[in-house]
C-alpha cells in the first residue's frame, strides 16, 4: 500500500513531464483519501526551454487539469497541481491509476505516461474474534477488533435467534476489544422463552459498526443452553384412594386398599415447567402397569392384586423433554377367599350319629374382616337341601343321619366381602371291619352277601378254602 508515488512521462529531446502525487488526508467517516499532485517539467538543462502545450491529467478515471495553453518549459517548471479526492471501496482498500500527456516543442502530444498505486486502507467495520457458547444463567464475552477506534459513528452489539435484536443491541467501546452481557431479568427470559423445545439452540451474536451512513455487521453463531430446568414435582403432587364404596365401608379407611376388590384411584396434580417449558405428559406406575395423561388429573388403576404395599412412581416431562420422577407408596391389605378344613364324619364310620367340624381362615384385613360358617344339607337322591344352618368355628356339632343313605353336605363359608362353598358327601353308615357269624364271613368297608368269603367294598376277594389256608 502507498501514500506516494510517481512517473515520468516519455521525453522529447530528454525533455519530459514528472508527475507525483501524495496522501494529505484520509476521511474515515466519508471512506475517501485525499491526496495532492503536481506535474513538473524534468529533463534537460536548467537554462533552455521547450515551448510546450496541450498538458492534461487524468487521475482515478477524471481530467483534473486540462490546459492548450503553450508555456515556456523548463527543467523543474510546476505545470500544474492540485488535491482531489477519492472514495474507496465498501471494505476500505482503493486502487487508482493516474495518466499526463503534453505536446512538447510540438504542437500535437508527443509525450505521455501513466501509473497504478494501492491506497493505504481505510479501517471500515469492527469484527467479532470470537464468542463463546453459552447458558442462560452465564453473562457470555464477546472479543472484537475495531480498527477504526473512535472514528467509528457507533459501535454496538446484540443476540438474535429471529433475525432482530431480540437481546437489544447495546454501545461497546470504540477503543475497547471486548464486551460481556449482563443481561437483564427480561432479557434472561427471552432467552428462556426463545427455546422452549428443546434444551438448546442456534444464537447469532452480532457487533454493528456504523461509520457516517454506512453499517457494517459481524456475526458469529454459536450455542445457547438451558440449564437447571428440570419441572418441579414432587410426592406432594401424588394422592391416591380406594374409589370402591363396598370395601372402604369395611376397611374405614380409603388409604387401605383390598388386594383384588379395591379401585385405585390415583390423582395428580399439575406440575411447575421451569424457564419457560409447559408440562406435556405424566407417566404414573405401579405393579408393573404404565398408564399415561397430557394434562394433571385421575388415572383410574381398577382392581390391583397385590397383598403387600406397592410404589407408586409419577414421571412428568416437560416441553423440552426434560423430566422429574416421584414416588409415593400405596397401602395394600392382603385378601383372598376363605378357606376351610372340613371334617364329616360317621361315629364308627357306620352309625346314624354324625359329627361335622369346619375350621375355616379368613384374610384378617386389617382385623376388619370377620366370617360367617353355614351349611346344609340333603340326602344324595333328592333335589333339595335343608335350610341353612350356622356353626362355630372349629367346633364340632353332632346330628343324626340315617345310615341307609349317603348325605351331600354344602359348607357354606363368608367373609365380608366373598363367599367360598365346599361340596361333601356323607357315605352311607358302614363298619370298617363287619364279622357275619353266621355266613361266616368278612366285610371290609360293606356287610358281607356271601357265605364263608371276604369281601371289600361289596367285591368278593377270597372264599371260605382260601381264608382256612391263612
Amino acid at each position: 500500500m502507498a501514500s506516494s508515488g510517481s512517473f515520468n512521462t516519455s521525453a522529447y529531446s530528454s525533455r519530459c513531464l514528472t508527475f507525483s502525487w501524495w496522501i494529505n488526508s484520509q476521511d474515515v467517516a466519508n471512506n475517501k483519501t485525499n491526496i495532492g499532485w503536481k506535474l513538473v517539467g524534468a529533463g534537460g538543462g536548467t537554462s533552455n526551454y521547450y515551448v510546450s502545450g496541450n498538458f492534461k491529467v487524468v487521475i482515478n478515471g477524471s481530467t483534473v487539469y486540462s490546459s492548450s495553453t503553450r508555456i515556456n518549459l523548463y527543467n523543474g517548471t510546476q505545470v500544474a497541481s492540485g488535491n482531489v479526492d477519492i472514495s474507496h471501496n465498501s471494505d476500505g482498500t482503493k486502487s487508482f491509476s493516474a495518466s499526463a500527456e503534453a505536446g512538447i516543442y510540438y504542437v500535437a502530444v508527443n509525450c505521455s505516461g501513466s501509473g497504478s498505486w494501492t491506497l493505504t486502507s481505510i479501517p471500515r467495520q469492527a469484527n467479532l474474534t470470537s464468542a463463546p457458547d453459552f447458558n442462560d444463567e452465564g453473562n457470555p464475552t464477546i472479543n472484537y477488533s475495531n480498527p477504526a477506534g473512535n472514528s467509528v459513528s457507533t459501535l454496538q452489539a446484540c443476540i438474535s435467534w429471529t433475525g432482530g435484536a431480540d437481546i437489544a443491541y447495546r454501545d461497546i467501546s470504540k477503543t475497547g476489544s471486548s464486551y460481556t452481557f449482563n443481561f437483564t431479568a427480561a432479557e434472561r427470559t427471552a432467552l428462556r422463552n426463545s427455546c422452549t423445545t428443546a434444551n438448546s439452540r442456534t444464537v447469532t451474536f452480532y457487533v454493528r459498526t456504523t461509520i457516517g451512513s454506512n453499517t457494517y455487521y459481524s456475526t458469529i453463531n454459536k450455542t445457547l443452553s438451558i440449564v437447571n430446568a428440570t419441572p418441579t414435582f414432587t410426592s406432594s403432587n401424588i394422592s391416591y384412594k380406594d374409589s370402591n364404596s363396598t370395601t372402604t365401608a369395611v376397611t374405614g379407611n380409603n388409604q387401605h386398599l383390598v388386594q383384588n376388590l379395591s379401585n385405585l384411584l390415583v390423582t395428580i396434580s399439575a406440575a411447575t415447567g421451569n424457564k419457560g417449558a409447559s408440562i406435556t405428559k405424566y407417566d404414573a406406575t405401579i405393579n408393573g402397569v404404565t398408564k399415561s395423561i397430557t394434562a394433571a388429573g385421575n388415572i383410574d388403576y381398577g382392581k390391583i392384586n397385590s397383598g403387600s404395599n406397592l410404589t407408586l412412581s409419577v414421571k412428568v416431562t416437560d416441553s423440552r423433554g426434560n423430566t422429574a420422577t416421584a414416588t409415593k407408596t400405596v397401602t395394600f391389605l392382603s385378601w383372598a377367599l376363605p378357606t376351610a378344613l372340613i371334617s364329616l364324619k360317621r361315629k364308627n364310620n357306620y352309625e346314624n350319629e354324625t359329627y361335622l367340624k369346619v375350621d375355616g381362615s379368613i384374610s384378617s384385613v386389617n382385623s376388619k374382616n370377620t366370617m360367617t360358617i353355614q351349611y346344609q344339607y340333603k340326602k344324595t337322591t333328592e333335589t333339595s337341601y335343608s335350610s341353612l344352618a350356622t356353626l362355630s368355628d372349629n367346633v364340632q356339632v353332632t346330628m343324626t343321619k340315617d345310615k341307609e343313605s349317603a348325605w351331600d353336605f354344602k359348607i357354606i363359608i363368608k367373609d365380608k366381602f366373598g363367599t367360598t362353598t365346599y361340596n361333601t358327601v356323607l357315605p352311607k353308615g358302614r363298619f370298617i371291619l363287619f364279622v357275619d357269624t353266621k355266613k361266616l364271613s368278612v366285610g371290609i368297608n360293606c356287610f358281607p352277601t356271601k357265605n364263608e368269603s371276604l369281601e371289600v367294598n361289596g367285591v368278593q376277594m377270597l372264599e371260605y378254602d382260601e381264608i382256612a389256608s391263612w
